[in-house]
Protein backbone atom coordinates (compact mmCIF):
# COMPACT_ATOMS: atom_id res chain seq x y z
CA UNK A 1 0.00 0.00 0.00
CA UNK A 2 0.95 3.68 -0.26
CA UNK A 3 1.52 4.91 3.28
CA UNK A 4 1.09 8.61 4.08
CA UNK A 5 2.55 10.16 7.24
CA UNK A 6 0.89 13.51 8.00
CA UNK A 7 1.26 13.91 11.79
CA UNK A 8 3.23 17.13 12.23
CA UNK A 9 6.11 16.91 14.70
CA UNK A 10 6.20 13.12 14.59
CA UNK A 11 9.23 10.90 14.03
CA UNK A 12 9.58 7.74 11.92
CA UNK A 13 11.88 4.99 13.16
CA UNK A 14 12.13 1.23 12.77
CA UNK A 15 11.59 -1.62 15.16
CA UNK A 16 12.92 -4.69 13.40
CA UNK A 17 11.10 -4.60 10.07
CA UNK A 18 8.23 -2.58 11.44
CA UNK A 19 7.76 1.11 10.65
CA UNK A 20 6.95 3.06 13.80
CA UNK A 21 5.65 6.62 14.12
CA UNK A 22 5.95 8.35 17.47
CA UNK A 23 5.33 11.82 18.84
CA UNK A 24 6.49 13.31 22.13
CA UNK A 25 7.90 9.92 23.09
CA UNK A 26 4.62 8.05 22.52
CA UNK A 27 3.95 5.47 19.78
CA UNK A 28 1.03 6.52 17.61
CA UNK A 29 1.30 4.15 14.64
CA UNK A 30 3.05 0.93 13.57
CA UNK A 31 3.00 -0.89 10.23
CA UNK A 32 4.93 -3.91 8.85
CA UNK A 33 7.38 -3.01 6.08
CA UNK A 34 6.23 -5.92 3.91
CA UNK A 35 2.92 -4.15 3.34
CA UNK A 36 4.40 -0.81 2.23
CA UNK A 37 4.86 -0.13 -1.50
CA UNK A 38 5.64 3.57 -1.08
CA UNK A 39 6.09 6.02 1.79
CA UNK A 40 4.90 9.63 1.49
CA UNK A 41 6.02 12.06 4.20
CA UNK A 42 4.12 15.34 4.39
CA UNK A 43 5.32 18.42 6.23
CA UNK A 44 7.33 18.53 9.44
CA UNK A 45 8.06 14.85 10.05
CA UNK A 46 11.47 13.49 11.09
CA UNK A 47 12.86 10.19 9.85
CA UNK A 48 15.84 8.27 11.21
CA UNK A 49 18.81 7.33 9.03
CA UNK A 50 18.30 3.70 10.05
CA UNK A 51 14.75 3.89 8.74
CA UNK A 52 15.91 5.43 5.48
CA UNK A 53 18.47 2.67 5.06
CA UNK A 54 15.82 0.02 5.55
CA UNK A 55 13.48 1.72 3.07
CA UNK A 56 16.15 1.92 0.39
CA UNK A 57 17.25 -1.67 1.01
CA UNK A 58 13.62 -2.78 0.70
CA UNK A 59 13.13 -0.90 -2.57
CA UNK A 60 10.52 1.42 -1.05
CA UNK A 61 10.34 4.84 -2.67
CA UNK A 62 10.16 7.67 -0.09
CA UNK A 63 8.60 10.95 -1.25
CA UNK A 64 8.88 14.20 0.69
CA UNK A 65 6.04 16.69 0.25
CA UNK A 66 5.31 20.01 1.84
CA UNK A 67 2.26 20.12 4.06
CA UNK A 68 0.21 21.57 1.18
CA UNK A 69 1.24 18.71 -1.11
CA UNK A 70 3.97 20.50 -3.05
CA UNK A 71 6.88 18.29 -4.02
CA UNK A 72 10.18 18.58 -2.08
CA UNK A 73 12.18 15.53 -3.13
CA UNK A 74 12.52 11.77 -3.22
CA UNK A 75 14.78 9.26 -1.52
CA UNK A 76 15.32 6.04 -3.43
CA UNK A 77 17.74 3.16 -3.44
CA UNK A 78 19.01 1.84 -6.72
CA UNK A 79 17.08 3.19 -9.71
CA UNK A 80 16.17 1.19 -12.79
CA UNK A 81 19.06 0.08 -15.02
CA UNK A 82 16.80 -0.39 -18.04
CA UNK A 83 18.56 2.04 -20.42
CA UNK A 84 17.11 0.12 -23.39
CA UNK A 85 13.52 1.00 -22.43
CA UNK A 86 14.42 4.67 -22.07
CA UNK A 87 16.14 4.63 -25.46
CA UNK A 88 12.93 3.25 -26.98
CA UNK A 89 10.94 5.92 -25.14
CA UNK A 90 13.03 8.73 -26.66
CA UNK A 91 12.87 7.22 -30.14
CA UNK A 92 9.09 6.89 -30.00
CA UNK A 93 8.80 10.41 -28.65
CA UNK A 94 10.30 11.68 -31.90
CA UNK A 95 7.62 9.93 -33.96
CA UNK A 96 4.68 12.26 -34.59
CA UNK A 97 2.32 9.41 -35.52
CA UNK A 98 3.04 7.50 -32.31
CA UNK A 99 2.67 10.62 -30.14
CA UNK A 100 -0.67 11.54 -31.70
CA UNK A 101 -2.13 8.03 -31.51
CA UNK A 102 -1.11 7.62 -27.86
CA UNK A 103 -2.35 11.11 -26.95
CA UNK A 104 -5.71 10.49 -28.62
CA UNK A 105 -6.14 7.37 -26.48
CA UNK A 106 -5.27 9.36 -23.34
CA UNK A 107 -7.70 12.19 -23.98
CA UNK A 108 -10.45 9.88 -25.19
CA UNK A 109 -10.20 7.98 -21.88
CA UNK A 110 -10.13 11.26 -19.94
CA UNK A 111 -13.32 12.48 -21.63
CA UNK A 112 -15.08 9.14 -21.22
CA UNK A 113 -14.23 8.90 -17.52
CA UNK A 114 -15.30 12.53 -16.97
CA UNK A 115 -18.52 11.89 -18.93
CA UNK A 116 -19.31 8.82 -16.83
CA UNK A 117 -18.81 10.80 -13.62
CA UNK A 118 -21.15 13.54 -14.86
CA UNK A 119 -23.73 10.96 -15.90
CA UNK A 120 -23.68 9.21 -12.52
CA UNK A 121 -23.69 12.32 -10.36
CA UNK A 122 -25.92 14.75 -12.28
CA UNK A 123 -27.91 13.09 -15.06
CA UNK A 124 -30.01 16.16 -16.06
CA UNK A 125 -26.89 18.35 -16.45
CA UNK A 126 -25.20 15.58 -18.38
CA UNK A 127 -28.14 15.26 -20.79
CA UNK A 128 -27.95 19.00 -21.50
CA UNK A 129 -24.35 18.69 -22.74
CA UNK A 130 -24.42 15.11 -23.94
CA UNK A 131 -24.14 16.03 -27.62
CA UNK A 132 -21.27 18.43 -26.93
CA UNK A 133 -19.36 15.66 -25.17
CA UNK A 134 -19.98 13.24 -28.03
CA UNK A 135 -18.77 15.90 -30.44
CA UNK A 136 -15.64 16.34 -28.30
CA UNK A 137 -14.92 12.62 -28.57
CA UNK A 138 -15.33 12.76 -32.35
CA UNK A 139 -13.04 15.80 -32.55
CA UNK A 140 -10.35 14.01 -30.55
CA UNK A 141 -10.57 11.02 -32.87
CA UNK A 142 -10.11 13.27 -35.92
CA UNK A 143 -7.47 15.61 -34.45
CA UNK A 144 -4.79 16.10 -37.15
CA UNK A 145 -2.00 16.88 -34.71
CA UNK A 146 -1.05 17.46 -31.08
CA UNK A 147 -1.74 21.19 -31.21
CA UNK A 148 -5.33 20.64 -32.32
CA UNK A 149 -5.74 17.84 -29.78
CA UNK A 150 -4.58 20.09 -26.95
CA UNK A 151 -7.12 22.67 -28.06
CA UNK A 152 -9.96 20.12 -28.01
CA UNK A 153 -8.85 18.88 -24.56
CA UNK A 154 -8.72 22.43 -23.22
CA UNK A 155 -12.24 23.23 -24.44
CA UNK A 156 -13.62 20.03 -22.95
CA UNK A 157 -11.91 20.76 -19.61
CA UNK A 158 -13.49 24.25 -19.55
CA UNK A 159 -16.93 22.71 -20.19
CA UNK A 160 -16.40 20.04 -17.56
CA UNK A 161 -15.38 22.47 -14.83
CA UNK A 162 -18.38 24.70 -15.61
CA UNK A 163 -20.55 21.70 -14.76
CA UNK A 164 -18.50 20.47 -11.79
CA UNK A 165 -20.04 22.83 -9.15
CA UNK A 166 -23.42 21.22 -9.89
CA UNK A 167 -22.03 17.87 -8.73
CA UNK A 168 -21.17 19.26 -5.29
CA UNK A 169 -23.57 19.56 -2.35
CA UNK A 170 -21.58 22.69 -1.43
CA UNK A 171 -19.47 24.39 -4.10
CA UNK A 172 -17.81 26.87 -1.68
CA UNK A 173 -18.03 29.58 -4.33
CA UNK A 174 -16.18 27.58 -7.01
CA UNK A 175 -16.63 29.15 -10.46
CA UNK A 176 -13.74 27.87 -12.55
CA UNK A 177 -10.48 25.95 -12.29
CA UNK A 178 -7.68 28.17 -10.96
CA UNK A 179 -4.41 26.39 -10.27
CA UNK A 180 -1.77 28.81 -8.97
CA UNK A 181 -2.65 29.77 -6.35
CA UNK A 182 -6.04 28.12 -5.77
CA UNK A 183 -8.50 30.83 -4.78
CA UNK A 184 -11.32 28.86 -3.16
CA UNK A 185 -11.75 25.62 -1.18
CA UNK A 186 -12.69 23.46 -4.18
CA UNK A 187 -9.63 24.60 -6.13
CA UNK A 188 -7.50 23.83 -3.05
CA UNK A 189 -9.00 20.32 -2.97
CA UNK A 190 -8.47 19.78 -6.70
CA UNK A 191 -4.87 21.00 -6.66
CA UNK A 192 -4.00 18.96 -3.60
CA UNK A 193 -5.68 15.82 -4.93
CA UNK A 194 -4.00 16.07 -8.32
CA UNK A 195 -0.65 16.52 -6.56
CA UNK A 196 -1.18 13.28 -4.63
CA UNK A 197 -2.14 11.43 -7.81
CA UNK A 198 0.84 12.93 -9.67
CA UNK A 199 3.30 11.75 -7.05
CA UNK A 200 1.71 8.30 -6.87
CA UNK A 201 2.23 7.82 -10.60
CA UNK A 202 5.72 9.32 -10.55
CA UNK A 203 7.19 6.44 -8.57
CA UNK A 204 5.41 3.80 -10.68
CA UNK A 205 6.82 5.36 -13.85
CA UNK A 206 10.35 5.56 -12.53
CA UNK A 207 10.20 2.04 -11.07
CA UNK A 208 9.21 0.74 -14.51
CA UNK A 209 12.44 2.19 -15.94
CA UNK A 210 10.83 5.08 -17.83
CA UNK A 211 12.01 8.69 -17.87
CA UNK A 212 9.28 10.74 -16.11
CA UNK A 213 10.34 13.92 -17.95
CA UNK A 214 9.92 12.59 -21.50
CA UNK A 215 6.23 13.08 -22.26
CA UNK A 216 4.19 12.59 -25.42
CA UNK A 217 1.02 14.69 -25.05
CA UNK A 218 2.69 17.16 -22.67
CA UNK A 219 6.02 18.12 -24.20
CA UNK A 220 8.77 20.72 -24.12
CA UNK A 221 8.58 22.17 -20.61
CA UNK A 222 11.93 22.23 -18.78
CA UNK A 223 11.85 20.55 -15.38
CA UNK A 224 8.31 19.20 -15.77
CA UNK A 225 7.78 15.41 -15.44
CA UNK A 226 5.60 15.44 -18.55
CA UNK A 227 5.07 11.68 -18.82
CA UNK A 228 3.50 11.71 -15.34
CA UNK A 229 1.10 14.43 -16.47
CA UNK A 230 0.30 12.30 -19.54
CA UNK A 231 -0.57 9.09 -17.71
CA UNK A 232 -2.61 10.77 -14.96
CA UNK A 233 -5.06 12.45 -17.37
CA UNK A 234 -7.61 9.60 -17.52
CA UNK A 235 -7.66 9.25 -13.73
CA UNK A 236 -8.29 12.83 -12.61
CA UNK A 237 -12.10 12.65 -12.66
CA UNK A 238 -12.75 9.11 -11.37
CA UNK A 239 -10.14 9.29 -8.63
CA UNK A 240 -9.77 12.88 -7.41
CA UNK A 241 -12.89 14.70 -8.62
CA UNK A 242 -15.17 11.92 -7.40
CA UNK A 243 -13.35 11.74 -4.06
CA UNK A 244 -13.94 15.46 -3.50
CA UNK A 245 -17.65 15.05 -4.27
CA UNK A 246 -17.90 12.29 -1.66
CA UNK A 247 -15.96 14.14 1.04
CA UNK A 248 -18.09 17.27 0.69
CA UNK A 249 -21.35 15.30 0.55
CA UNK A 250 -20.46 13.44 3.76
CA UNK A 251 -19.43 16.77 5.34
CA UNK A 252 -15.95 15.43 6.05
CA UNK A 253 -14.81 18.60 4.28
CA UNK A 254 -16.67 21.77 5.38
CA UNK A 255 -16.15 25.53 5.53
CA UNK A 256 -14.09 24.97 8.69
CA UNK A 257 -11.62 22.75 6.83
CA UNK A 258 -9.64 25.73 5.51
CA UNK A 259 -7.51 28.50 6.94
CA UNK A 260 -6.09 31.68 5.42
CA UNK A 261 -2.31 31.65 5.97
CA UNK A 262 -0.17 34.47 4.54
CA UNK A 263 -2.99 35.37 2.12
CA UNK A 264 -3.22 31.79 0.86
CA UNK A 265 -6.03 29.32 1.53
CA UNK A 266 -4.77 26.11 3.15
CA UNK A 267 -6.05 22.95 4.81
CA UNK A 268 -6.79 22.85 8.50
CA UNK A 269 -4.83 19.99 10.13
CA UNK A 270 -7.68 17.50 10.67
CA UNK A 271 -9.03 18.13 7.16
CA UNK A 272 -5.61 17.42 5.65
CA UNK A 273 -5.46 14.09 7.46
CA UNK A 274 -9.04 13.25 6.44
CA UNK A 275 -8.32 13.94 2.76
CA UNK A 276 -5.10 11.94 2.71
CA UNK A 277 -6.74 9.03 4.55
CA UNK A 278 -9.64 9.01 2.08
CA UNK A 279 -7.22 9.13 -0.86
CA UNK A 280 -5.23 6.23 0.56
CA UNK A 281 -8.44 4.22 1.01
CA UNK A 282 -9.45 5.06 -2.56
CA UNK A 283 -6.18 3.62 -3.88
CA UNK A 284 -6.95 0.38 -2.05
CA UNK A 285 -10.52 0.14 -3.34
CA UNK A 286 -11.08 -2.80 -5.69
CA UNK A 287 -12.50 -2.56 -9.20
CA UNK A 288 -13.23 -5.22 -11.81
CA UNK A 289 -10.24 -5.23 -14.16
CA UNK A 290 -9.69 -7.93 -16.80
CA UNK A 291 -12.38 -10.02 -15.06
CA UNK A 292 -10.53 -9.82 -11.75
CA UNK A 293 -10.88 -7.55 -8.73
CA UNK A 294 -7.88 -5.22 -8.56
CA UNK A 295 -7.05 -2.29 -6.31
CA UNK A 296 -6.83 1.10 -7.98
CA UNK A 297 -3.13 1.19 -7.06
CA UNK A 298 -2.66 -2.08 -8.95
CA UNK A 299 -4.63 -0.73 -11.92
CA UNK A 300 -2.34 2.32 -12.09
CA UNK A 301 0.67 0.01 -11.91
CA UNK A 302 -0.68 -2.15 -14.75
CA UNK A 303 -1.43 0.98 -16.77
CA UNK A 304 2.23 1.99 -16.60
CA UNK A 305 3.27 -1.51 -17.63
CA UNK A 306 0.81 -1.38 -20.53
CA UNK A 307 2.46 1.83 -21.70
CA UNK A 308 5.86 0.09 -21.61
CA UNK A 309 4.47 -2.67 -23.81
CA UNK A 310 3.10 -0.06 -26.21
CA UNK A 311 6.52 1.58 -26.48
CA UNK A 312 8.17 -1.75 -27.26
CA UNK A 313 5.59 -2.62 -29.93
CA UNK A 314 4.18 -5.57 -28.01
CA UNK A 315 0.66 -4.11 -28.29
CA UNK A 316 -0.88 -1.75 -30.85
CA UNK A 317 -3.43 0.10 -28.72
CA UNK A 318 -3.17 1.90 -25.38
CA UNK A 319 -6.36 1.48 -23.36
CA UNK A 320 -6.56 3.21 -19.96
CA UNK A 321 -9.09 1.88 -17.47
CA UNK A 322 -12.62 3.23 -17.95
CA UNK A 323 -14.73 3.68 -14.81
CA UNK A 324 -18.39 2.86 -15.41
Amino acid sequence: MVLFITEQGSRITKQGRVLMVSKNGKKIFMYPMEGVARLVIMGRVEISTAMLGLLMQSGIDTVLLRRDGRYKGRIVGQTSKNIFLREIQFRQRDKAVFCLKFSRALITAKIRNSRNLLRRQQRPAYEDVRQRIENALKSVKRAPGLSALRGFEGRFAALYFRLYPGLLSNDFGFKKRIKHPPTDPVNVLLSFGYTLLFNSLYSLIETAGLDPFAGFFHQGSYGHPALVSDLMEPYRAPLIDQLIIQLIKKEIITENSFLMVEKQLRFEESALKAFVTAYQQKLMRRYTFDRHKETLWRILEKDVRQFCRLLKGEIDEYQPFIFR
